[in-house]
């Protein structure tokens, strides 16, 4: 049970309660990682206040166990043992709990003592039941189903309502239902269409309290609608009962995360403001990225995550396919829905396929390699990451639509859409032959219409350390790639190679680039303060100093740690690269964007 008396204090009030205890010591744990997500999140930081009873109230002697449990000891035996602590919900993310006066996101791995030995429910896994305890005004939203037999709630004083709060009690099968059953409760109606027979229901919030307009709920929910349709046109209905999105928005802050029958989502709140397209663009494709997680990670996985094992890294070198095969379906199926437009489709590519460009990592990693050192590489970025490392997710829809694009061209029509159909109908979690590895993506690859001669084509993209030909993928579908026009015309725009933060009045270094004149001089945290004895204090000034100057030598003023640095570089040009689709399109490209 977690009960939020306080939201204001940011503290849930949690107790688990196992009952069928055996006569030995019981031992609980937290998970330490949130599958969807490769870095080692350690919940356990986020508890407090840790007691232990028995089914009579009387204390239980307890001691830590290891970095995320504690045992109770056997010295004290009893039927039952329920474990009392409070957990701080600070932190605003899809991945962990969250608590204001104005919602509750609960994250289940974040919430939970699971027992892990010593009585019935660590044996068994399940079924399990969840009381919130919330406030009158709060409605939740949530995958888990509602509780129907209240008589199996335990029997417990801890289990009682408290006065001003709303009892909510929900039942999850089994572990993995339990973990993956998020939770948003907030005074914000839930919106709901049906697609397909089935509802689907939309709880937004704003973080900052903004008023969210009618007109921009209804966008959302019809999006999500004709997203939904493309999806079951390729797939089929699925049996679920229902569907829900979370949907948060921010300042500026983005994130997705995909459960078995929801998601929640977080952009920023101006992507639903009128005449926003790249951030409604953005928007529309997270929400479609999740959604393929329906079929592609929660149904058809890794066949070392068919059980997962919360405590330690779970690697796979499948990440590529996984979520970069999701991000090209999602982006495929938003534009043959038609919540994207051709134009659409070919801006958010423009989009990616710079920041694929842009990397430096792909001669010292390979997609394969980068999806089994996520746990050390993705989630824990530096300053000089993109010169050795590249994307599973950026990086792998670019060389996954190169693989559509072979595809096509031999099959005349049919593409990598059939790959993740075969691989979903013969190994999804319905199957005998649940879970996969690397070869049977290639037998499926080799079963598909025009996928007979790539299985080597995709070892290559996917094992050797090289930018795939991006311009003979484009060509296959009658399409060229230009470079982008220079805004200021014939005046060549000077280029330092510098990610630049604004802080205030100040330009800060974040990265610098290999291919930077400033490379071996400028280090991250420095701060340019003038070129040429020009003050510069942002991008634009920077950007105003340096046009006309393509090579030419400049005078850099830096401060570092409090005291001022002289340097000088040679400016190099803008480099533009070839990222733009341009021309009508083959037959090819219009059964790549066509509804089915």
């Amino acid at each position: 049970m977690a009960s939020c008396p306080n939201p204001g204090s940011r503290l849930l009030d949690v107790v688990v309660f196992a009952e069928g205890r055996n006569s030995g010591a019981i031992e609980f744990t937290f998970p330490r990682w949130v599958p969807g997500s490769y870095l080692m999140r350690e919940p356990f930081r986020y508890v407090r206040e840790i007691s232990v009873e028995d089914e009579n109230g009387n204390p239980l002697k307890w001691k830590r166990n290891g970095i995320n449990g504690i045992t109770i000891s056997a010295r004290s035996p009893s039927k039952c043992v329920s474990v009392s602590y409070q957990v701080i919900c600070p932190e605003l993310s899809v991945r962990s709990n969250h608590v204001d006066n104005t919602h509750m996101h609960l994250m289940p791995p974040f919430t939970w003592f699971l027992p892990k030995s010593g009585c019935t429910w660590a044996k068994e896994g399940g079924p399990v039941t969840v009381t919130l305890n919330l406030p009158k005004s709060w409605s939740i939203a949530t995958q888990q189903k509602k509780l129907k037999n209240k008589e199996i709630l335990p029997n417990h004083k801890s289990w009682n309502a408290i006065n001003g709060l709303v009892m909510h009690h929900l039942v999850a099968e089994n572990r993995d239902e339990l973990l993956d059953g998020i939770v948003e409760a907030n005074p914000n109606k839930i919106h709901s269409i049906e697609v397909n027979g089935i509802p689907h229901n939309l709880k937004l919030w704003d973080a900052g309290g903004h008023k969210i307009e009618q007109s921009a709920i209804d966008r959302v929910l019809e999006s999500i609608g004709k997203i939904a349709n493309g999806f079951y046109e390729l797939f089929g209905v699925p049996e679920i009962d229902d569907y829900t999105v979370i949907l948060h928005l921010t300042g500026g802050m983005r994130g997705g995360l995909e459960h078995m029958r929801s998601q929640t989502s977080m952009v920023p709140r101006t992507a639903l403001w009128p005449g926003e397209e790249e951030g409604w663009r953005d928007l529309v494709s997270l929400l479609s990225h999740e959604y393929v997680h329906l079929w592609n990670v929660k149904n058809l996985r890794p066949k070392k995550f068919l059980d997962y094992d919360l405590d330690s890294e779970q690697t796979t070198d499948l990440l590529w396919w996984f979520e970069g095969g999701t991000s090209w379906l999602g982006d495929v199926i938003c534009v043959r829905s038609g919540v994207w437009s051709d134009e659409d489709y070919r801006k958010d590519f423009k989009r990616k396929l710079e920041r694929h460009l842009n990397g430096s990592g792909h001669e010292s990693q390979s997609l394969a390699e980068s999806s089994y050192e996520a746990w050390i590489h993705y989630y824990r970025q530096h300053s000089y990451s993109s010169e050795s490392q590249i994307s599973y997710y950026n990086d792998s829809e670019i060389a996954l639509f190169c693989l559509d694009a072979e595809m096509r061209k031999r099959s005349r029509g049919p593409g990598l859409e059939q790959v993740f159909v075969e691989l979903y109908n013969k190994h999804g979690l319905h199957s005998s032959e649940a879970g996969i590895d690397e070869s049977d993506i290639k037998l499926a690859l080799g079963k598909c219409d025009g996928g007979a001669r790539l299985v080597g084509f995709l070892e290559k993209l996917v094992h050797t350390r090289k930018r795939p030909d991006v311009n003979l993928a484009v060509s296959r579908f009658g399409l060229q790639l230009e470079s982008e026009k220079n805004d200021s015309g014939d005046v060549d725009e000077g280029w330092l190679g510098l990610h630049l933060s604004e802080r205030g009045n100040n330009l800060i270094v974040t990265k610098v680039r290999s291919d930077s004149p400033l490379r071996d001089l400028l280090i991250p945290d420095d701060e340019i303060v003038a070129i040429d004895g020009n003050r510069v204090g942002s991008n634009k000034s920077l950007g105003a100093v340096l046009k006309g100057r393509t090579g030419k030598d400049v005078d850099v003023l830096v401060s570092r740690h409090g005291s001022l640095i002289e340097m000088s570089c040679n400016v190099k040009a803008k480099p533009r690269h070839k990222t733009v689709l341009t021309g009508k399109g083959n037959q090819l490209w219009k059964s790549l964007i066509a509804s089915k």
